[in-house]
């Protein structure tokens, strides 16, 4: 009988087809990819100390925050933190809150939002092209430098990241479905709202830039994308994002926040090689001498084009407004679906190639590293003693050793489906990945003062004063981890701090000199080139000179033995 039969619209059939139910392969993939994003995120969010820059300046506002109850002006060490929106410091704050003031703490909102991101990496991979398209992208942005390196910084970017992959997913829901297409629209405008609490008001122009290009490409979306501009999703944006930016301009008159880098960073370019490795050199071979049959240009769709104008306009407010390179993030998820694409399109000798191009690049870098450390060493902004790299042979040992392992059997396996030998080659990322970490919390010490404060705050005591020569940026880390305010020397207060309170913690060497010959304890953080300096105003003018302990590349002094 064919009387109850349901029959499908021909929008059903062609845009939808998630028709029948998914099967359980779909879901064991997307929770071995949760699962797997959790152990490597969650797992190890504990591991070393948050560096200066970026991180502490984020933790450090959230834990002023939780201590101040102050919710709606971040500061660091009393300076006010407005450049970047409140959102990620409101997380952090409340995760603070839950777990108390430290590191895992931290980094948990970022951890959660690099889960949330491999899945709708997954998601919208899978609603392009199917769950196996999904699966790779999420296991190729897992298994990458960037989700090891970039996806652990204490900073807005996967958070951001997050949200922007929220918002595509929603416009590629609406696309595709004309039933609940307001509401899906709904949810890119409030996904956007949160993006721009997140890292400012450039992020509508981010997701305008997708949806403008993508509009060019394809009638349906021009077509469709009007109900993007319904009063409604306008208001949604506004009661998300107006109700902070308004207060903040009311009580700070005339400061609007600049996110635009002063000159495109073109080295920019050349990192992502790094943030993308392994699977940037296995699609490379494929790209070159075949782009046609990856790249499709005579066959325009949604899932072709998509992540191409999704990674071009990520490398372009990557370049002109990115302050920090953990902004490339927001770009990831669109590299993990065109390398998922390309690999699938790729013809089984190109992907020898490839995997036999990552082996060298590997082996290139792990010899570059271990011979000529001098010259990553040039990429940090402080210098690393010979201990340190040495500290960090066995770690790339086992980086090769694992890289070593995996490729081979991914060239044994090469005449297996494509999935197979992605899946064996960035495997070998999981120890690399774990080698990354721990390289990172073994360089702490020359990119975080938290040594610094665990050995200062025993001895302060109640009337025991640090100061602090160097930008607040610089030492950010300090205001997370020392348990009482610090001052700094040889700086000018910034543009936000015209009160009296805020301006005193700013000291010439004359105040500094004037303290140190009391009997009160004074500890001065410098850097270790700055020693020779100090050491001879300090017995010029005072006689009073103990250089107390090294942390990393900085050195404390004090008047005290």
């Amino acid at each position: 009988m064919v009387a109850g039969a349901r029959t499908f619209s021909l929008e059903e059939t062609f845009l939808s087809p998630q028709i029948l139910n998914p099967p359980p392969t779909r879901h064991a993939l997307l929770a071995f990819l949760l699962a797997l994003a959790a152990v490597l995120h969650i797992g190890t969010a504990g591991w070393g100390d948050l560096y200066d820059g970026a991180e502490g300046h984020f933790a450090g506002g959230a834990r002023e925050m939780v201590e101040s109850g102050r919710w709606l002006i971040p500061a660091n060490n009393g300076v006010p933190l407005l450049e970047t929106p409140p959102l990620t410091f409101w997380l952090i704050a409340a995760s603070s809150k839950i777990f108390g003031v430290n590191a895992t703490a931290a980094r948990l909102p970022i951890a959660f939002a690099m889960i949330g991101l491999v899945a709708f990496t997954f998601l919208i991979g899978e609603r392009l092209a199917g769950y196996w398209r999904g699966f790779a992208a999420g296991l190729i942005l897992l298994c990458s430098g960037s989700g090891f390196v970039l996806g652990r910084i204490v900073a807005p970017d996967a958070i951001f990241a997050l949200f922007v992959s929220g918002a595509l997913y929603c416009m590629v829901r609406a696309y595709q479905h004309r039933k609940f297409r307001r509401a899906w629209f709904a949810g890119v405008w409030f996904c956007a709202g949160l993006a721009s609490l997140t890292k400012g008001l450039h992020a509508i122009l981010y997701l305008a830039a997708i949806c403008a290009l993508l509009a060019i490409f394809f009638r349906e979306a021009r077509l469709r994308f009007w109900q993007l501009l319904h009063w409604t999703n306008f208001l949604l944006f506004f009661a998300i994002v107006a109700p902070w930016f308004v207060w903040t301009l009311r009580e700070f008159p005339g400061f609007v926040p600049n996110p635009v880098s002063s000159s495109p960073r073109w080295p920019l370019l050349l990192l992502q090689f790094v943030w993308w490795f392994p699977t940037v050199f296995l699609v490379l071979p494929g790209f070159i001498f075949n782009p046609r049959k990856i790249l499709r240009p005579d066959d325009v769709t949604l899932a072709d084009r998509l992540p191409l104008v999704w990674l071009f306009v990520g490398l372009f407010f990557e370049l002109f407004f990115a302050q920090d390179p953990s902004a490339a993030m927001a770009a990831a998820p669109a590299f993990a679906l065109l390398a998922a694409s390309a690999w699938q399109r790729t013809a089984g000798p190109l992907r020898a190639i490839g995997i036999v191009l990552a082996l060298v690049a590997g082996f290139s870098f792990s010899a570059i590293a271990w011979f000529r450390p001098a010259i990553l060493g040039t990429l940090f902004d402080r210098p690393l003693n010979d201990a340190a790299w040495l500290s960090l042979r066995p770690l790339f040992q086992i980086g090769i050793v694992s890289l070593l392992l995996c490729t081979t059997a991914a060239l044994v396996l090469l005449k297996q489906r494509g999935e197979i030998t992605l899946v064996l080659t960035l495997a070998a990322m999981l120890p690399i990945g774990g080698c990354l970490i721990e390289s990172r919390a073994r360089l702490a010490p020359f990119f975080s003062l938290a040594d610094a404060a665990r050995y200062l705050n025993p001895r302060l005591g109640r009337n025991g004063e640090v100061i602090y020569e160097g930008s607040i940026q610089s030492g950010s880390s300090l205001a997370f981890y020392l348990e009482k305010k610090f001052f700094l020397v040889n700086q000018l207060p910034g543009l936000l701090e015209n009160d009296a309170a805020s301006q005193n913690k700013y000291l010439d060497e004359h105040f500094v000199f004037e303290a140190w010959d009391r009997s009160d304890p004074i500890y001065l953080i410098i850097d270790e080139d700055r020693v020779a300096h100090w050491r001879q105003l300090i017995t010029d003018r005072v006689h009073i000179y103990h250089q107390v302990t090294t942390c990393g590349s900085r050195a404390i002094l004090s008047n005290q033995l």
